[in-house]
């Protein structure tokens, strides 16, 4: 479904992604997706909105919004769609379109990239290292403020300054280096 949504964005549909496009032709506007999404109030376009763009062929509008770099990946707006229109499938697509497309100085992207790096070393996430990793390439001096913080989380046994690591990370760095 994802190669679809690129597909689309970039001007042509392609015949795996039928169905999900025509679902979006379906959204009634009710705003269920946005009302169920936890960071809606954060997005500069919400879940509707994106749909409603992507629809219009305003794909361009859509992989640029901050909007899709917000999303929680939580899959409570496919969940309540009263039309079953898998909108977190269409987030990765958006997301999936903006990498392709080259628009990766927004922080939610850095976030991303920072956060599969992050996965494809460990196997897992790894707070301490994301937080440096992204830290380091959007505010390096943003660090010196979360110092105080980290140390509480440390003390308090909330963060490990050591990753855990689970057995088969070959499996995990297999999954996230497929082509989208």
């Amino acid at each position: 479904m994802v190669q679809g949504i690129v597909a689309r964005v970039g001007g042509e549909l392609t015949a795996d992604m039928a169905a999900l496009y025509e679902s979006l032709k379906e959204c009634m506007q009710c705003g269920t997706c946005t009302a169920t999404c936890p960071v809606a109030g954060e997005m500069d376009y919400t879940p509707r909105q994106l749909i409603r763009l992507v629809a219009l062929g305003l794909g361009e509008k859509a992989i640029g919004s901050t909007g899709i770099w917000m999303c929680a990946s939580c899959t409570h707006c496919s969940a309540k769609c009263p039309r079953s229109i898998d909108i977190a499938e269409m987030m990765y697509g958006l997301r999936a379109a903006a990498i392709k497309r080259g628009y990766a100085a927004q922080p939610g992207m850095i976030f991303t990239k920072s956060f599969l790096e992050v996965v494809k070393e460990h196997g897992r996430a790894f707070e301490v290292e994301l937080l440096l990793r992204y830290s380091l390439k959007t505010n390096p001096l943003a660090l010196l403020g979360q110092v105080g913080f980290g140390l509480t989380l440390l003390r308090r046994g909330k963060v490990s300054p050591l990753p855990d690591r689970i057995v088969d990370r070959e499996q995990v760095r297999a999954i996230l280096e497929q082509p989208l």
